[in-house]
């Protein structure tokens, strides 16, 4: 079974069809992605809606925090453990033109506590994500970031936490709390207005091809004080499309297994390459972060001044019981073109 950890990437583009196998053909890919209207699930009524600014109290009430305290991390179905023997570092191949966003300061700065050594700003523009799984019925949580754009009001986070995979549908109630911290939310509370996330996750869903789409942005409604959500703690960059794997990480998450998910922990170091049944994925070892992770942005150029970096790529999945090494997938080129239509949903 595999369950979400840690990740980073960058983008392979459409033009050259897809991820580079090691044996230099390519694999199965579509880069198409779909989009929905964020529901929301009504318990007094035992009924899902479309979500829109009319209950928008529903949502507000829902995250109580003893529900809130319940929630537990969404984890992947079992596969294999062929990923564990296949990690290893491939020569990149040229993927089409790398496309950055530069990241956002805040309109108001932003107050955040000194750390450990290594990372000494717990930037409050990552986050805590919770929402209802339609399916089960049952409340789970993820980890995310806010992004740079021009409605300055999106989130990025992993595919499988805002969409169930094959079988399954859209999650319902889902709010991101940036700067989370033992039931505080410093920031006030954004929910989701519309996902929008790769077909590959959707029909897919925890196969290879799957985990190599496994990301999602998220237009959010402006808070409870009516800010939006770069507004109110400013927005990472984001990179995609390049050659590059391996670079300097910092990552944020908020992992079950330390803290019990209720603060928010950070990770360093390089990464490297890892390639799962021909899908590359880029991975960082030695973080031990659990379920809970997922969504969490592995940044590169972190400011411990700023708080700011920029998104190479999102936490998505680790071997269950084995959280020594986390992966996410490699933004390939079409991640930019679901980002500009995330941006206008």
């Amino acid at each position: 079974m595999l369950v979400a950890a840690v990740a980073i990437g960058l983008t392979v583009s459409a033009a050259f069809g897809g991820p580079a196998r090691a044996d230099g053909n390519s694999v199965e890919v579509s880069n198409a992605s779909t989009e929905a209207v964020a529901p929301v699930f009504d318990p007094a009524r035992g009924e899902q809606d479309e979500v829109s600014s009319k209950n928008g109290d529903v949502v507000a009430k829902y995250w109580t925090a003893e529900r809130m305290a319940r929630a537990t991390p969404v984890e992947t179905s079992e596969i294999t453990t062929a990923a564990e023997r296949e990690f290893q570092k491939l020569q990149p191949k040229e993927v089409g033109p790398e496309r950055t966003v530069e990241a956002s300061l805040p309109v108001t700065p932003v107050e955040r506590p000194d750390a450990v050594v290594g990372v000494t700003n717990w930037s409050h523009v990552n986050g805590k994500v919770f929402f209802r799984n339609a399916t089960d019925g049952s409340d789970y949580v993820c980890s995310a970031s806010a992004v740079n754009s021009g409605s300055r009001s999106m989130v990025a986070t992993a595919g499988h936490c805002v969409h169930g995979g094959p079988g399954q549908t859209w999650h319902q109630n889902w709010v991101f709390i940036p700067g989370y911290h033992n039931g505080v939310r410093p920031h006030g509370t954004f929910q989701a207005r519309t996902f929008r996330t790769m077909s590959d996750w959707v029909d897919h869903g925890n196969t290879p091809r799957g985990l190599n789409s496994d990301v999602a942005f998220v237009a959010t409604f402006a808070n409870e004080f009516g800010r939006r959500v770069v507004d109110a703690v400013g927005g990472h960059g984001l990179i995609t499309g390049g050659v590059e794997y391996e670079f300097y990480a910092d990552w944020f998450a908020y992992p079950m297994n330390r803290s019990g998910g209720e603060v928010m922990w950070a990770c360093w170091g390089n990464t490297a390459k890892g390639v799962y049944e021909s899908y590359g994925f880029i991975g960082i070892a030695g973080c031990d972060f659990g379920g809970g992770a997922s969504g969490g942005p592995y940044l590169k150029d972190y400011s411990n001044n700023s708080g700011l970096g920029k998104i190479k790529t999102v936490n998505s999945w680790s071997l269950q019981d084995d959280h020594s090494r986390s992966n996410g997938p490699f933004l390939r080129a079409a991640v930019w073109d679901m980002y500009v239509a995330a941006d206008g949903d």
